[in-house]
């Protein structure tokens, strides 16, 4: 392990304390490379925390194999929309994971767009529906659907579409989360979601345990030592590439300065 691997599983052993039950890596959004996949689901094991993989989309049975052989613990299919881009999810798991094999893995369909909130009950009413074991709200992605910035993510429009889906989740036996802009401004939105169904959240790389997270004292700190995480994978994989896209360094200055100014904050209050 080098310098910024030992940091990312020190940060994941005290991340630990708050109730993580998840680290996050995507396929998708993140366009990893199998190496890098491989870097961090090792890390992830060291520490002992499972690893939830975002695959390309509905088919993509390579990402969905890689999932597989790097035993994650999650597999979720990014912007499901319609019943047929489910129905294609749940046939494409199938045609890789075997019954036996799939016994400890959990399938995870990510509603992120107006068109896929619109469509969701239709979805889950379907067969292969049966198969699905969560929902993910994707806050950013929506509200972008929608036409509207991050600022649209804590709005009382965004906590009246993710309290009907959580109740939609609720009547199909589903699990319930939510992810994009999760800082401490999304805290009293996410105590306003039905606890009973709302099982997780998860900031760009780190899940947490929903009940036990919203009831840490240091909840605040939680939210920023995930952001050093992030911060820390973002410089590896910086390093693995030996260049970055603007995208990638746009948010790595971004995300070091609100990681400084929150522990500076944080550092006032004790």
């Amino acid at each position: 392990m080098n310098i910024l691997e030992k940091r990312m599983l020190e940060s994941l052993k005290n991340l630990k304390q708050h109730n993580i039950t998840g680290v996050k890596i995507s396929f998708e959004d993140e366009g990893l490379t199998g190496e890098l996949a491989q870097i961090i689901t090792s890390v992830s094991m060291r520490a002992d925390v499972p690893v939830a993989i975002k695959i390309g989309g509905a088919e993509a049975r390579r990402d969905i194999h890689d999932a597989m052989v790097l035993g994650a613990d999650k597999v979720v299919a990014p912007m499901i929309e319609t019943p047929y881009s489910l129905k294609k999810f749940v046939e494409a798991k199938n045609s890789v994971y075997h019954a036996d094999e799939e016994h400890d893995t959990k399938f995870i369909i990510n509603i992120e767009t107006v068109t896929g909130y619109k469509n969701l009950f239709e979805m889950m009413h379907q067969e292969e529906a049966n198969q699905i074991d969560g929902i993910t709200l994707g806050r950013v992605d929506f509200a972008g659907s929608l036409g509207k910035d991050r600022k649209f993510c804590n709005s009382p429009e965004m906590l009246k579409i993710a309290q009907q889906i959580a109740e939609i989740a609720r009547s199909y036996n589903k699990k319930f989360c939510i992810g994009g802009a999760i800082s401490g401004d999304a805290v009293d939105f996410m105590r306003a979601l039905p606890q009973d169904v709302f099982h997780s959240f998860e900031t760009r790389n780190i899940i947490f345990d929903a009940k036990s997270a919203l009831a840490d004292n240091d909840i605040n700190g939680a939210l920023t030592d995930a952001m050093g995480f992030e911060l820390a994978w973002m410089q590896r994989k910086r390093e693995f590439y030996g260049k970055i896209s603007n995208a990638e360094a746009a948010r790595i200055d971004m995300i070091s300065k609100r990681y400084a100014a929150q522990k500076a904050m944080l550092s006032k209050t004790k």
